[in-house]
This record gives C-alpha cells, structure tokens and sequence, in this order.
C-alpha cells in the first residue's frame, strides 16, 4: 500500500479506549493501534464490505507481532457519531436514519452460519459488561449449556430457571453486537457509516436484540426508534438473557 509517512502529517488522536487508540494519520487514514484487538476485527470488516452495502471503512492492513494484531490501518471515516448530534435532529431525521439502519441490518441478517464465534472460526464473546468469551460452538445447544456453566453459584433454585431461559432452534446470523449511536457515523441524516465491529459475528437471531436493548436509552428518545430499527419480536429470548446476564461470572 501507498501511504504517506506519519512524519508528513500531525497525527490526530480520534479516540482511546485503553489500551487502544486510533489515530488519524493522513487525510484519509488511521490507525487502530494498542492490545487485545481481535484478530477477527480486521476480517470482520472485509467480509461485511465485501457481501453488503453497509459503509464501513476499508481496511488496508492488518499488522501482526508475535501472533497478536498490533495496528489496522484503515480509512479515515469522516462525519460525527450519532451520539453526539441526536438531540439536534428532529423527527424526520431520526427516522430517516433509524430506517437505513433498518435497511442495513437486513441485509446483514441475510447472512447465513451454522458455527457460533465470531468471524474466522473465533471464540464467541460475549459483550462489553462481560469477560467471557468460548467456542465456537457447533450449534446452540453447545452455546446455550456453554452460558449456563458460566453462571455465579446460585441456588438450585434459580438454577431451574435459569435452564428455561435459553432457547433453541433460531437461525444462526451474522451479528454487530453493540449497535449504539455512538458506533454509528451521520452527516445530517445520512448514515455513513458503522463502526466498532469488535464484537461482531455468527450468532443466534435473537442476539442482537439482546445486546443492543441492554442499555434502552443512550441517548434521550433512542428506543422509540430503535423500535424501528429492530422492530419488537424474541421477547421470551430478551427476558432470558436478561435475566441470565445478571447471573453469569463477568
């Protein structure tokens, strides 16, 4: 790849989650640098742009030492994340964004797996509130008795019902995970892009849900059209997990 050296331009701290950083380091660069970046963040990102029409950036490299990812260099995803400009948008622009979000994680629920884990054949994680992470799993039996045998000691009482809170049979689909304004990129109402693919992966159908309604309002207003853009369905799943989430080792 061409690129211009760091040296030709004032890098640019776009954000650091620690001990991560993203740096901006041309007009049409960054990169994501720091440890523990999956190693499946990278392809995640190539196979979404290669099999939809969801703006995410591309990525150019994938640097590797010792067998771990050390940096992503990617494009530089201009425009400000819907978190942060929300309240200044009316009704209109909400629901234009909220339907091309709609429009996009449709296409990506098109996509078929029978594995669970994240892309490449990884483990399955289990989210920002949690450390836990396994597999991948042949099927969601494995997944779901994988949950339960990482819950706190909890009497046998609640155990019992912690065993009717998982379900089998759904559609094993490929996942974001952590849908938030503040992964989502806008100018105006325009989406430009999805960031934040970390999480992402094969996971069953009700996943999403689960995850993206585990915090209901980010900003003020956002479960009125996350109705729209995950339209209300696997309400026993949600309650399920909900209540598991609050049983299992973090």
């Amino acid at each position: 790849m061409n690129t211009t050296t760091r040296a030709d331009y004032e890098e640019k701290g776009l954000h650091s989650l620690l001990p991560r950083k993203v740096v901006r380091v041309s007009e049409t660069i960054v990169v994501k640098s720091g440890g523990n970046i999956p190693t499946h963040e990278g392809p995640t990102l190539r196979f979404i742009k290669q099999n939809t029409t969801i703006p995410v950036p591309d990525v150019h490299d994938i640097r590797w030492k010792d067998g771990k990812v050390t940096e992503l260099v990617m494009d530089y995803m201009p425009e400000t994340p819907l978190d942060q400009v929300w309240g200044s948008l009316n009704h209109d622009q909400k629901t234009s964004i909220a339907d091309q979000l709609y429009s996009y994680l449709a296409q990506r629920r098109e996509l078929k797996g029978t594995a669970i884990g994240c892309s490449e054949r990884g483990k399955a994680l289990f989210g920002r509130d949690s450390m836990l992470e396994g597999g991948p799993f042949q099927s969601e039996m494995e997944f779901n008795e994988f949950i339960l045998s990482n819950t706190l000691r909890i009497p046998d009482l609640l155990l019992h019902y912690a065993k009717y809170a998982l379900f089998e049979g759904h559609n094993i689909i490929f996942t974001h995970g952590d849908i938030a304004p503040s992964n989502i990129l806008v100018d105006g109402d325009q989406v430009t892009a999805i960031l934040d693919w970390e999480y992402a992966g094969w996971y069953p159908e009700h996943w999403e849900y689960s995850n993206a309604l585990k915090v209901i309002n980010p900003v003020p207003g956002w479960s009125d059209y996350l109705a729209i853009i995950l339209p209300p369905q696997y309400e026993k799943e949600y309650i399920g997990m909900f209540f598991l989430s609050r049983l299992l080792r973090h």
